[in-house]
């Protein structure tokens, strides 16, 4: 994995990201790929966290792009149900698709550090958990929430193989995270909204999470 790690920071970097002063990135087995301050002084609140340009994300707006082969594998039909497919359903099958690419993917230095779906155990969290670990769950709320996440998931991906194409996707993340998404016509930043005390892991919230998600 460190080979990984470290392929993934000089795509990074040579692509015109950066990382904060105080910032490092780490690896962990069990918390993955994340980011860390260094252990120097404290963090201070308004401090660019990292900047990421435009060109290195990877979002449904990749999956938009007219110049994109992905496009067009959906066909012309953009009227109906794939009008209505949300931009996380769309992330994911152009995610898929770019996974399956491997090395000739552009974003294959990032994704190759993401956790491997042909992995034995590839994910922690109760949608994957087998039939005897999914029996301790039984009469819990998080039983429940993980039926209904997973009936969610498979109508989504059912939804998902029917043609589509085009759909309003929110450009914005949610503003009850604790770092502050900043936007310019150069790059992505993400400011810290808090201070952060040395060897502090930085976490960043996309959107309001369920309990399963938490796990």
């Amino acid at each position: 994995m460190e080979d990984k790690v470290n392929h993934f920071h000089r795509w990074f970097l040579h692509h015109g990201a950066f990382f904060g002063e105080h910032v490092q990135l780490h690896y962990h087995p069990f918390r993955g790929l994340h980011l860390r301050v260094s252990q120097k002084p404290t963090m201070k609140p308004g401090s660019c966290i990292i900047s990421c340009p435009h060109v290195l994300s990877l979002s449904s707006f990749n999956a938009q792009d007219s110049q994109n082969p992905f496009t067009d594998q959906f066909g012309d039909d953009a009227a109906g149900e794939t009008a209505s497919l949300s931009n996380l359903n769309l992330l994911r099958f152009f995610l898929i698709e770019q996974y399956r690419l491997g090395s000739q993917s552009f974003w294959w230095p990032y994704i190759h550090t993401l956790p491997n779906p042909s992995a034995e155990y590839p994910f922690n969290t109760p949608m994957y958990y087998d039939d005897d670990d999914k029996k301790w769950l039984q009469g819990t709320s998080l039983a429940h929430s993980t039926r209904i996440i997973d009936q969610s998931w498979r109508e989504e991906h059912a939804q998902g193989l029917r043609r589509l194409r085009n759909g309003n996707f929110d450009r914005y993340p949610c503003p009850a995270a604790r770092v502050t998404w900043q936007w310019t016509k150069e790059a992505c930043n993400i400011l810290s909204d808090q201070q952060l005390s040395p060897g502090a892991e930085i976490l960043n919230n996309y959107a309001p999470k369920s309990n399963e998600e938490r796990k």
